[in-house]
């Protein structure tokens, strides 16, 4: 799961938890080469292995904590195991908007997308705005990084319920 999410995070953001040893992280991620590799890597023309073996790299997982994990409701057709993670962005990179599954990108605080989801500016399923809720209170991502540590993350199945009064949130 941790292997996935470094991927994913640089696939979809720019941002690389991976350095040429342990204690060290890539600086600028931000080049042609590197869009190259991200483009390659999500369309699986190249492993995430074969990513860090060719430039030398160590995956960092220490730079990153699991925060909680839903599992898609029984009902539903196509079903998901969904890990939620924590990270720091490393000093000297740089985010990178990439086309491919987000409908928009942008970089705001938890409780500002709670705030725009639940004004129904963005559509955002319970899974993210619980998470993004229960990150609301800290005050930096370092914060909540270290929150992390703390956490034991048990699998939640969502359970749909139909009332007559009953709201999305």
């Amino acid at each position: 799961m941790v292997c996935a999410a470094v991927r994913e995070t640089f696939e979809e953001s720019g941002v690389l938890l991976a350095g040429s040893d342990a204690s060290s992280v890539v600086a600028d991620v931000s080049g042609e080469e590197w869009r190259t590799a991200r483009a390659a890597l999500e369309g699986h023309r190249l492993s995430f292995a074969e990513f860090l073996a060719e430039r030398g790299l160590v995956l960092r997982s220490d730079l990153l904590g699991a925060w909680a994990r839903w599992i898609t409701p029984e009902f539903e057709e196509r079903r998901y195991d969904t890990w939620f993670f924590v990270a720091v962005l490393p000093q000297g990179q740089r985010t990178a908007e990439v086309p491919g599954e987000a409908d928009r990108v942008a970089w705001m605080t938890p409780a500002e997308a709670v705030r725009l989801a639940d004004s129904g500016e963005f559509l955002m399923l319970p899974p993210t705005r619980t998470t993004l809720r229960e990150l609301s209170p800290y005050a930096s991502p370092a914060q909540a990084l270290a929150a992390a540590a703390g956490r034991t993350v048990s699998p939640i199945l969502a359970r749909a319920e139909i009332a007559p009064t009953a709201r999305c949130r």
